[in-house]
């Protein structure tokens, strides 16, 4: 009976430590270590801390939406077109962190568009584990990307201020860009 008082003590002092080291362990459980930041463009950014890079069809502007895991989502919006497009192409083009649909490694990020297909109309880079759902529309002409942890009220603005915005990101199908999200998901789920 007397230890009592001892064993209960270093049971606090050991779940304060785990929990600690839990904390430290960044977003994707890498052992303690986050991710170096990587540079793109104008932006200095964790990659495990991208949820999604969107530059819709007209390719204008670019969305780069942060956060981690179980808190809000914030959006940095690059409207000068040479600006966006070295953000979207600086992350696309990382091999250190972008992967392609189906390649099964620890790199966070996804280009959404499959590999043998043309680069040219690329508009979505994700964090598939950040991706709820990928919905086409009634009359498939667009997809709908629902992504985590959304607040209540909020909606997902177009990086070139188009419309009021919606609670997921809309791919149109002008270039074949809603059918490459589609199957690039599809690559991705299907692997497991």
């Amino acid at each position: 009976m007397r230890w009592s008082p001892v064993v209960a003590l270093f049971v606090i002092v050991m779940a304060a430590v785990a929990a600690n080291a839990l904390a430290d362990a960044g977003a994707a459980g890498e052992g303690g270590v986050r991710h170096k930041p990587i540079v793109a463009g104008g932006l200095t950014v964790n990659p495990h801390d991208i949820i999604a890079v969107y530059r819709p069809v007209d390719q204008q502007g670019v969305a780069v939406y942060v956060g981690r895991p179980g808190q809000a989502i914030q959006a940095i919006i690059f409207k000068d077109s040479r600006e966006a497009a070295a953000v979207f192409n600086d992350i696309w083009d990382n091999q250190e962190v972008t992967k392609d649909p189906g390649e099964d490694d620890a790199r966070p990020l996804t280009r959404m568009r499959l590999k043998d297909s043309e680069r040219k109309s690329a508009t979505l880079i994700v964090n598939v584990q950040r991706v709820l759902a990928v919905v086409w529309g009634s009359d498939h002409r667009q997809v709908r990307v629902h992504l985590d942890k959304l607040l209540a009220n909020d909606l997902f603005t177009d990086p070139n201020g188009d419309g009021d915005g919606a609670p997921y990101l809309e791919i149109q199908s002008v270039h074949d860009e809603a059918e490459a999200v589609m199957a690039a998901y599809k690559a991705c789920v299907y692997r497991r």
